[in-house]
């Protein structure tokens, strides 16, 4: 049985805390994407249940705002419909190994492919659009994805490292649990990485940069795969002029210009520079020993060294 064409599905990739919800949700109000829902991420075996995204075709009111880790959420709010990362939806397709490895190198299985190729083809079927988006948090997993779709466009928003690791550092689902003492995905830290950090005492603050250095790393040297398929958005752009970065991302992906995210951006977007806590948090110690662990990818293939550093 033949696949079903996905044309130029197009994953949005960053490590956890670089703006990834942002820049993508923005994007993602475009009418003419399809996108896993809040209702698939807790219903994976009813991609039927998508249908409900056709409502935020409605109304501009019917769609979610963008989340904010220092704001509640209303009920009005969480009735609303908007994009998911549906986690369950990847682990029911492609496995377990999904949620807590890098993937370097790796294929998804014929199985994996075709699982995955059916639901979002439903999910295009459901929603009544043309192109498929998606976000996914941490290791960029480039390698493993272009096996499922051979023409995907990949986003890769990246964020200033330390601003990065302080947001970790404070956030409830990184803050006093297992990510602390333990790698989050496998497969992405060197040997040499791992003994940097047992000597610094394992070191929350150390292992945190190390897999934010490891997620660009590895998203950079995979995207060799791909070629121009890949291109890199910098947060801290997007936040300076965020219209044009998406007319920019909207070029990329080869769509049609559409008014629809710049409306959603001015009337229910609220954009603030969250990169100005970091050096208030930490000691100049601990700003060196992030210098150190960061710095290469920082400047590394279209990025530039924000203000401040040597």
């Amino acid at each position: 049985m033949s696949l079903p064409e996905i044309d130029r599905p197009i994953i949005f990739v960053g490590a956890p805390r670089s703006g990834t919800t942002l820049v993508f949700n923005t994007f993602a109000a475009r009418p003419d994407l399809a996108w896993f829902t809040q209702h698939l991420s807790r219903l994976p075996r009813w991609p039927s249940v998508t249908v409900l995204a056709r409502l935020a075709d409605l109304s501009a009111g019917l769609r979610k705002s963008i989340d904010r880790s220092d704001h509640s959420r209303g009920p009005l709010e969480r009735l609303r419909v908007g994009p998911s990362e549906a986690y369950g939806v990847w682990e029911r397709c492609c496995g377990e190994r999904f949620l807590f490895d890098f993937l370097r190198d790796q294929e998804a299985t014929p199985t994996e492919r075709r699982d995955t190729r059916e639901l979002i083809g439903k999910l295009l079927r459901y929603q009544g659009k043309d192109r498929f988006a998606t976000k996914i948090t941490g290791p960029a997993r480039i390698a493993y994805l272009s096996s499922i779709f051979p023409d995907a466009r990949f986003v890769h928003v990246i964020r200033d490292g330390r601003a990065v690791v302080r947001s970790l550092l404070d956030v409830h689902f990184w803050r006093g649990t297992w990510r602390e003492s333990e790698v989050a995905w496998q497969g992405g830290l060197t040997d040499a990485e791992f003994a940097f950090w047992r000597e610094r005492d394992e070191s929350p603050l150390v292992l945190a940069a190390l897999q934010w250095r490891a997620v660009v790393r590895v998203a950079r040297d995979e995207a060799a795969l791909v070629g121009d398929r890949y291109t890199e958005v910098r947060y801290e752009d997007f936040v300076a002029e965020p219209d044009a970065v998406l007319d920019g991302i909207t070029a990329f992906c080869e769509l049609p210009p559409s008014t629809r995210a710049h409306e959603f951006l001015a009337q229910r977007v609220e954009i603030r520079d969250m990169n100005v806590h970091w050096r208030e948090a930490f000691e100049p110690a601990e700003i060196e020993l992030l210098d150190e662990l960061i710095g290469d990818e920082l400047d590394g293939p279209g990025q530039r060294r924000p203000s401040g550093l040597a």
